[in-house]
């Protein structure tokens, strides 16, 4: 089956979503300042990945990619810097066993040619990739993300009090009461929150990490993820992570595997061959794979390394990614994907102005890294 083309799909208009985005914007702007009194850190903290794992140095080899697959930044065989930053995906700075297992795993590739999506930034060279380990998101529009965003504020205690949990979700449901008809209700969202809550608390370096929405490929339409490779995941002495008996168990796991040995990812592409059974405008749905395979187009590699330093959480408090640091060829699609635009960079000017942090895209891993 033949891919989609990127030009045969229609995004979703709605009139109301200039409002809505704006209010979203206001709502993470506001949060974002409060949270140095929100968090126990003495700063601002992102509303999302609040909590920073850790930052690596690595290193991105693009491979002679053929057919559908040749697009993009994956045209031609390249190799670049890169850093690979993790973090946990709750808006909090707290011990890990108070913390889900939903977590992330943000790429900047250095060098990249070609003009940036962000207007500011248009010659910085880099290129971000963001990733989660699991398969779905929870949000579609402005104004799911902007409700959302708001019940997210109160987890995990929520979903762990008994009768919070059930007032919580029928509000995500109905978002708090504005779906009055069954029919328009956030089932697949819901299933898509609720699937965080299965994700083992595991190494970092062994999940699969996905993109939030889909993405331009070129001439094309594709989700990308990262899986490690066969050897990399068999040489990880550290498989579980154990919250009880250590509250920082995913960065000392992460730190310890880091110091051992090196390691890597596959990275790959899955294109869209059905608009309707592989949705854009739906990130709670899964695209099936046997409508598509997952394709590997690149590899990152983790060199051995020391990240244990307090400046290396430093370093990664203030590097900023977001799936607009992108290129045409690469353009997030979707509404979602555009609420994340402006999001992103409202909440990433505030966080950096109240913590004095020099907002600016780094020339290469070892300014960020020594």
């Amino acid at each position: 089956m033949n891919p989609i083309r990127y030009e045969d799909y229609r995004p979703t208009e709605r009139s109301t979503y200039q409002q809505e985005l704006d209010e979203v914007v206001k709502q993470v702007a506001r949060r974002t300042r409060s949270s140095v009194e929100r968090q126990p850190v003495g700063r601002a903290i992102r509303t999302a990945h609040g909590k920073t794992y850790g930052l690596l140095k690595a290193m991105v080899t693009v491979g002679d990619n053929t057919g559908f697959y040749r697009q993009g930044i994956f045209g031609r065989p390249a190799v670049y810097d890169a850093v690979v930053r993790y973090s946990n995906g709750l808006g909090h700075h707290r011990p890990d066993h108070q913390l889900g297992a939903a977590c992330g795993m943000g790429i900047k590739l250095f060098g990249v040619p070609g003009p940036s999506l962000l207007d500011d930034e248009r010659d910085s060279g880099t290129f971000d990739l963001n990733l989660i380990n699991n398969e779905v998101f929870f949000a579609n529009t402005a104004y799911d993300y902007m409700v959302i965003e708001d019940l997210f504020a109160e987890l995990p205690e929520a979903l762990v009090d008994p009768a919070r949990r059930k007032t919580w979700m029928a509000e995500f449901l109905t978002r708090r009461g504005t779906l009055t008809d069954p029919d328009s209700w956030l089932w697949d969202e819901l299933l898509a929150m609720l699937s965080f809550t299965t994700v083992p608390r595991r190494n970092l370096l062994s999940y699969t990490y996905n993109s939030m929405g889909a993405f331009r490929y070129g001439d094309h339409i594709a989700k990308i993820r990262t899986v490690p490779t066969a050897a990399s995941l068999s040489a990880l002495t550290h498989q579980i992570v154990d919250v009880r008996a250590d509250n920082e168990a995913f960065r000392r796991t992460l730190v310890a595997e880091a110091a051992e040995r090196d390691h890597s990812f596959e990275l790959q592409v899955q294109l869209n061959t059905d608009l309707v059974r592989m949705p854009v405008d739906n990130t709670s749905v899964k695209w099936p794979e046997d409508l598509s395979p997952w394709v590997t187009v690149a590899r990152v590699d983790l060199p051995r390394q020391d990240v244990g330093g307090n400046d290396n959480l430093a370093a990664a408090d203030t590097t900023s990614i977001t799936p607009w640091r992108s290129r045409e060829e690469h353009r997030p699609i979707g509404e979602i994907q555009r609420v994340r635009q402006e999001v992103y960079r409202r909440s990433s000017i505030e966080r950096h102005r109240m913590n004095g942090q020099d907002r600016r895209e780094p020339a290469g891993s070892a300014e960020l890294l020594g």
